[in-house]
């Protein structure tokens, strides 16, 4: 069969997801609150398209890292590993507390991961879940060991938790995937960018921030769509070998429509979206722990992921995972004391 996806991908052997963990603010605000603030017929008809009825914001002083290094560390003691035998911590956001070094590197400190372990950040928003896996998992094949992948973004909202009718959209969080070079495990992947459409979804150094809302719809129902579909078709991968989707959450309408463009049953499609709106990097990992208690039915799931939005940029991971190593979904309103001593 011709390979119609091109691009970057592959399949990576003897790489294995042994756990995810997730946190998020305790503070939550409710869409339906900004009603006459927006006009109550347009805030119903917001939250009627989107799906989204309340979201998790940042609280006082927290940050992506905060999150992700909370789920981390939940994470690795739910595991038992020992933290010095940690090769490489990876922390994908848009939202780094840091602007060097790494904040990678100040997670490191956090969780107390010795010298013998490389420390970085990508900068990548909706695929960057999808796009983490692929680079730990490819690194990890050279090195063998254990690895950290860290998303997280944050800081969306004001005080009233908006700042403007697109922000009812977003929420903010954090995720930890613990990853290891086991034998017998593998993960297929692809991905794909497009840096003529950069201006789609952008944000610029002084913080004006743009996003073309009927262009974004438009790439999800058709190269996102395409792209589930060819994958399937290359790998041979029929609906038995598929036991949960997990695509970014980046509305209702946008889940439905490509659910419905490459046949996907709705039942068999993970979903965060209406409590917690869109997360970006952390919306995949998110969703597969607020449907834990699905998965945890059988010991091991198969999982088709799809991660897709800002570049723009688009890709799948196909991977198992253990479900007794998918955690609940943790809140807090933890703030790492270093950020006063480091005058963040």
């Amino acid at each position: 069969m011709v390979n119609t996806l091109a691009g970057y991908e592959g399949c990576i052997n003897g790489i294995k997801l042994c756990g995810l963990a997730t946190a998020v603010p305790k503070r939550i605000i409710d869409n339906a609150a900004f009603a006459e603030k927006m006009g109550s017929k347009r805030n119903k008809r917001q939250i009627l398209l989107t799906g989204v009825k309340t979201r998790h914001i940042c609280g006082a002083g927290q940050s992506a890292s905060d999150f992700a290094t909370y789920a981390a560390d939940k994470l690795l003691n739910h595991l038992g590993w020992n933290r010095d035998e940690i090769k490489l911590l990876i922390f994908v956001t848009q939202q780094p507390d840091l602007s060097r070094p790494s904040t990678a590197m100040l997670i490191q400190r956090r969780l107390g991961i010795g010298t013998e372990c490389s420390c970085f950040d990508v900068n990548m928003g909706c695929s960057g879940f999808t796009v983490g896996l692929q680079i730990i998992a490819s690194m990890l094949t050279h090195v063998g060991g254990k690895g950290l992948l860290l998303v997280g973004d944050g800081r969306y909202a004001g005080n009233d938790g908006m700042l403007s009718r697109s922000d009812l959209l977003f929420g903010d969080g954090g995720a930890a995937a613990a990853v290891e070079i086991v034998p017998g495990y593998q993960m297929l992947f692809n991905q794909k960018t497009d840096g003529n459409r950069v201006d789609t979804i952008m944000c610029r150094r002084n913080g004006n921030a743009q996003m073309d809302g009927n262009g974004v719809l438009l790439f999800s129902l058709n190269e996102v769509s395409e792209n589930i579909r060819q994958f399937k078709e290359m790998h041979h991968l029929a609906e038995a070998d598929i036991d949960y989707y997990v695509f970014h959450q980046g509305q209702k309408i946008i889940l439905q429509g490509i659910a419905s463009e490459c046949h996907v049953p709705w039942e068999k499609l993970l979903n965060s979206y209406e409590f917690y709106g869109n997360t970006s990097s952390v919306s995949i990992p998110l969703s597969i722990c607020v449907n834990r208690d699905k998965l945890k039915q059988k010991p091991q799931v198969k999982l088709l992921l799809s991660g897709f939005g800002i570049g723009l940029s688009w890709g799948i991971d196909y991977l198992n995972i253990d479900t007794q190593n998918i955690l609940p979904v943790m809140e807090t309103d933890y703030v790492y004391p270093d950020k006063k001593e480091l005058n963040l």
